[in-house]
């Protein structure tokens, strides 16, 4: 039986590269909800929206719940143009 496990490498005793003792990380500044910040009004099927609003909801997480109503709120306004388009032209 073979395994797909890696081979070691030939030359263990290599220096691993560390970081400077003064790094630090940056604190995360952001809403949480970039991904869908800039997302307007036709840029994607409602039904689209919705599906992928229903697969952030299933994530339960408070970040994902917040796309979710940002997908839906841009799905809903959507659907409101769309049909308000069609009452003009009727």
């Amino acid at each position: 039986m073979t395994t797909k496990r890696r081979q070691a490498p030939a030359n263990s005793n290599r220096l691993q590269p560390t970081r400077p003792s003064n790094y630090e990380f940056m604190p995360y500044t952001g809403t949480g909800t970039e991904v869908v910040d800039d997302l307007t009004i036709g840029a994607a099927p409602s039904w689209r929206l919705l599906q992928i609003a229903r697969w952030h909801d299933a994530k339960h997480a408070g970040r994902n719940g917040r796309i979710a109503n940002t997908l839906r709120h841009v799905a809903g306004r959507q659907d409101d143009a769309r049909a308000a388009a069609q009452a003009v032209a009727a």
